[in-house]
């Protein structure tokens, strides 16, 4: 019987958690952000009927953490997909 790596599998487990909770808490949380930044961005007109001027900054800010959480979530399905893409496209991708 071979012996256990008990460092290797604690460096390992801890990898894994600090991925989880990026994923798990980060990106939910740069969505809100984009999501309060759109809000304050885009202006309008409040229930008392005053106006507010939209702040382009904000609304830039939103797009781009839009666009960050688009590509993660597009870079997440093709790494789960990349052999399945491989066996039945053809296209092989980086790893």
């Amino acid at each position: 019987m071979g012996s256990i790596d008990w460092s290797t599998i604690g460096h390992n487990t801890l990898k894994v958690i600090a991925v989880g909770v990026v994923l798990g808490a980060g990106l939910p949380f740069l969505f809100a952000v984009g999501i309060r930044l759109w809000d304050q961005g885009s202006g309008g007109e409040h229930a008392d009927g005053t106006m507010t001027a939209g702040k382009p900054a904000a609304l830039t800010a939103a797009y781009i953490l839009s666009a960050i959480i688009a590509l993660v979530v597009i870079y997440g399905v093709l790494y789960i997909t990349k052999s399945s893409l491989d066996h039945y496209l053809g296209i092989k991708l980086p790893t």
